[in-house]
């Protein structure tokens, strides 16, 4: 079985200008991207008369399939520093594409939530069925995070065997973050994620005209307004709140099955404190969680080297020796 190696946390000290939490979110997605991937697109069909494009980076190693963020995709920063490791290793990775999230509006109206896992699953099985003996690797990052969470805690189906899974900046506990985001600077994130999805829904309205209250949607000012007038209903939840705690992740950690590494930032903006597991949430003897203050965290999620490297991979037969030091060291 796939072993815990010795974590050890650099030195890294942040500038004095990027002290601030919400500083080095914005920094890190306008400044640290990955280089270009060449990916190749994989087109599935789904059991419901739909579709989900996959990113491909081929390879002969092993396999890891991402989860990108809320209202992201496969060319999302987090994805491409990743794919960008994977290249250089040799490995395949999987970058999902949330449905309507590949540049494409579904054939479908339905829409993605953390809770639906069913998409994942089934690129799970693909990556499975196309070389039976290849080891699987499964990260998602932020909203990601709790998708992949859900997965691997409470699949609808059965999951071919997961070596190791990563979880970084996740959001287990939705409705505090959606609360915090409607505060202070915060605000800014969810202009721009509100801002995406009536555009989006903009598309959606010509394609199906009578599927939800459009008028309700556009003039939402807040996510929470947004989903307790039309996401929540249109999952036959009563109100906001309870689907976000429907589709939260946190009470069903217990039930994962594999080791996985959990990284939060006791300061990230988007996923505050009161989004954490409690430690009996995260008592099984597979889990193992980091919350550190954002200089350190921040080093380790724009570094996809630093996790990858927590898992004794080696162990198993898959050096992580790169020919080259993907990043600068002004950033680890």
């Amino acid at each position: 079985m796939i072993s815990k190696a010795d974590f050890k946390l650099s030195s890294f000290r942040l500038p004095y200008h990027l002290r601030n939490p919400h500083a080095q979110s914005i920094y890190a997605g306008i400044f640290l991207k990955g280089e270009k991937i060449n990916y190749r697109r994989k087109r599935l069909k789904t059991p419901d008369n739909d579709f989900f494009d996959v990113d491909i980076v081929d390879g002969k190693g092993p396999a890891v399939i991402a989860c990108h963020g809320f209202e992201g995709s496969s060319n999302s920063t987090h994805i491409t520093r990743l794919m960008t490791i994977i290249q250089k290793l040799g490995w395949s990775g999987y970058a999902i594409n949330y449905r309507s999230c590949s540049g494409v509006i579904n054939d479908t109206f339905y829409t993605y939530n953390a809770g639906k896992t069913e998409d994942l699953e089934q690129l799970i099985w693909y990556v499975r069925n196309q070389d039976q003996n290849r080891p699987i690797f499964l990260v998602g990052y932020s909203f990601g995070a709790n998708i992949l969470a859900n997965c691997i805690s409470r699949p609808k189906s059965n999951l071919p065997r997961i070596l190791a899974s990563a979880l970084i900046s996740g959001n287990y506990r939705i409705e505090p973050g959606v609360t915090a985001m409607a505060k202070g600077f915060s605000r800014v994130y969810e202009q721009s994620f509100v801002s995406s999805l009536i555009e989006k829904y903009k598309l959606k309205k010509a394609k199906f005209p009578n599927e939800v209250d459009y008028d309700a949607f556009f003039e939402s000012k807040t996510l929470y307004e947004l989903d307790d007038k039309i996401t929540a209903p249109y999952f036959n939840f009563p109100d906001a709140s309870s689907f976000y705690e429907e589709i939260s992740s946190a009470k069903h950690l217990t039930n994962i099955d594999h080791p996985t590494f959990m990284l939060n930032s006791l300061d990230d903006p988007l996923s505050p404190p009161d989004c954490f597991p409690s430690d009996e949430e995260l008592s099984s003897p597979f889990l193992m969680r980091l919350s550190l203050q954002s200089p350190k965290s921040q080093s380790i999620y724009n570094h996809p080297y630093k996790w990858l490297n927590f898992y004794n991979i080696e162990s198993e037969g898959f050096p992580l020796h790169l020919p080259l030091k993907p990043y600068s060291n002004r950033f680890l």
